[in-house]
């Protein structure tokens, strides 16, 4: 098997062919592992090594309760499951996968999803060959620090509680400082992630820390503003070491089982999503994002922003009761009058669900966690730097009958990732959205020749391209009416379930 060397900063890389015409670099450190002193830290540069590293396996994923049941499923090229080792606390490392002879290409830095607490490199991307063979690209996937070890805010520490966002920047620096000597344009950088990795992306728009190091972001399933406020991190810190049994000063002592315990004894399962979340710290974050983005901090930067027709279905099918909490998510945010004005603007707005509770639910959830935040982020963007906006309405077929009545469920939360990442046949629309991809990544436009005119976006227009079955299609301001219902409201991203009930 031939080998492929690489020079980093700190040492040469040794990597393989994993498909024809497709190079992988598996497992490079990209910072020094954030153990003992190091924990809560921001991250300091990856320890030098001498000789040639081989990078030929992935490197650890965080601190997780349990693999992410879609990075579990994560495949290569060929279909084969990608083998992982198990989770550590060891975790900052990174993958290079690349067309074989590259120079000068385009780089797409690819963020996993998982909620700010699982996954890891791999989740929804795979092993990235498709994506380079396609549009002749350099991705970079990356771990970072998620639940506790990533976002935990400790008292008395400094600029605690936004590690994971930390982490992300340092792997940024280092695609600006060595991709080129893997075939790719530091130059040229795209960032893009989907559901935490897309929230992610509107972070680093904001970040002054990640200012000159991406060009280029793409969002799915993401939006603005899904940060902590300085009560909810207390909150949360408060809950947590009243679990772990000992105070902020004993926190490098413990050891990295009892601290994902004690997370997981604050929250677990899928009613613990958006428990972590980056906290903002005076230096990777400095004020709200989309306050930050609102004035400009990524002038410049073009952005591609989609989300899925149902988010939420997802967590209603894993967690049923999730539409549920609507009335009481409502009432927390805006009083009972707000409450009531919501429901009765969404009862409106979809004549067809106003006698069913749950299913509006779910709606009003879609577009409370993913759909206005991500118009918002469209929003604030659009007057600083080329904005387009979709969204991914294609059904999942051919399901048991015993999840899905008919077989049939809708698009939801995480379904668009891979059709963009592999794409599908020709004609298809998985293999448009994956051509749509490419082209912004390479030529900074996501317009295809197979596509409807893509109009960039606007605040008046809102022109907005439907990934849709059979085609896809254009519409301004798709369900407008609802957007229509947030106009005016702000409310502290948080949990939607109540974090009394976790115990």
């Amino acid at each position: 098997m031939s080998t492929f060397i690489a020079a980093t900063g700190a040492g040469k890389v040794g990597g393989a062919e994993i498909a024809d015409g497709v190079v992988a670099w598996l497992g490079i450190p990209y910072a020094a592992a954030p153990v003992g002193e190091l924990r809560l830290r921001a991250p300091e540069p990856a320890v030098a090594w001498s000789g040639m590293r081989a990078a030929t396996s992935y490197g650890a994923p965080a601190m997780q309760a349990q693999l992410d049941f879609a990075a579990g499923a994560s495949a290569g090229l060929g279909g084969a499951p990608l083998e992982m080792p198990e989770p550590s606390e060891d975790c900052l490392f990174l993958n290079v996968i690349a067309p074989a002879g590259a120079a000068d290409r385009p780089v797409m830095v690819w963020l996993h999803g998982g909620g700010y607490q699982m996954g890891n490199a791999t989740t929804s991307a795979g092993d990235g060959a498709a994506f380079a063979r396609d549009h002749d690209v350099v991705v970079v996937t990356i771990n970072y620090r998620l639940g506790a070890l990533g976002f935990l805010a400790v008292d008395g520490e400094a600029h605690s509680g936004a590690f994971g966002l930390h982490d992300q920047i340092a792997a940024l620096r280092w695609v600006r400082e060595n991709i080129a000597e893997f075939g790719g344009d530091p130059n040229r950088v795209t960032v893009y992630g989907i559901s935490a990795g897309a929230k992610s992306v509107a972070n680093l728009l904001a970040s002054p820390l990640a200012k000159g190091l991406f060009h280029q972001a793409a969002s799915s399933s993401g939006g603005g503003d899904h940060v902590a406020t300085p009560a909810q991190a207390a909150d949360i810190a408060a809950r947590f070491f009243g679990r772990l049994g000992t105070g902020p000063e004993n926190i490098r002592r413990v050891g990295a089982e009892e601290i994902l315990a004690a997370q997981n004894a604050v929250g677990s399962g899928m009613s613990s999503t958006w428990i972590w979340r980056p906290t903002i710290d005076g230096k990777a974050l400095t004020t709200r994002p989309l306050d930050a983005i609102a004035a400009g901090s990524a002038a410049g930067i073009p952005l591609l922003a989609q989300t899925c027709v149902n988010e939420c279905f997802l967590y209603e099918l894993m967690a049923p009761g999730a539409g549920q909490q609507a009335g009481r998510v409502l009432r927390e945010y805006f009083g009972e009058a707000g409450r009531d004005e919501v429901l009765a603007a969404y009862a409106a707005a979809r004549p067809e669900l106003a006698d069913d509770p749950v299913r509006l639910g779910v709606e009003i959830m879609t577009d409370e966690r993913y759909g206005i935040p991500t118009t918002r982020l469209a929003d604030a963007q659009s007057a600083h730097a080329p904005v387009w906006r979709s969204r991914y309405d294609v059904p999942l077929t051919g399901l048991p009958t015993s999840i899905a009545p008919g077989g049939v469920l809708p698009a939801m939360h995480g379904t668009d990732g891979a059709p963009i990442w592999n794409g599908g046949e020709d004609g298809s629309v998985a293999s448009l959205i994956h051509r749509a991809w490419g082209e912004f990544v390479a030529k900074g436009n996501p317009g295809a020749r197979e596509l409807p005119d893509w109009p960039g976006y606007n605040v008046s227009r809102r022109a907005t391209l439907i990934f849709d079955d059979p085609k896809p299609r254009l519409a301004d301001d798709p369900n407008g009416a609802q957007r229509a219902a947030w106009d005016g409201r702000e409310w502290p991203s948080g949990t939607w379930w109540s974090l009394d009930a976790h115990g």
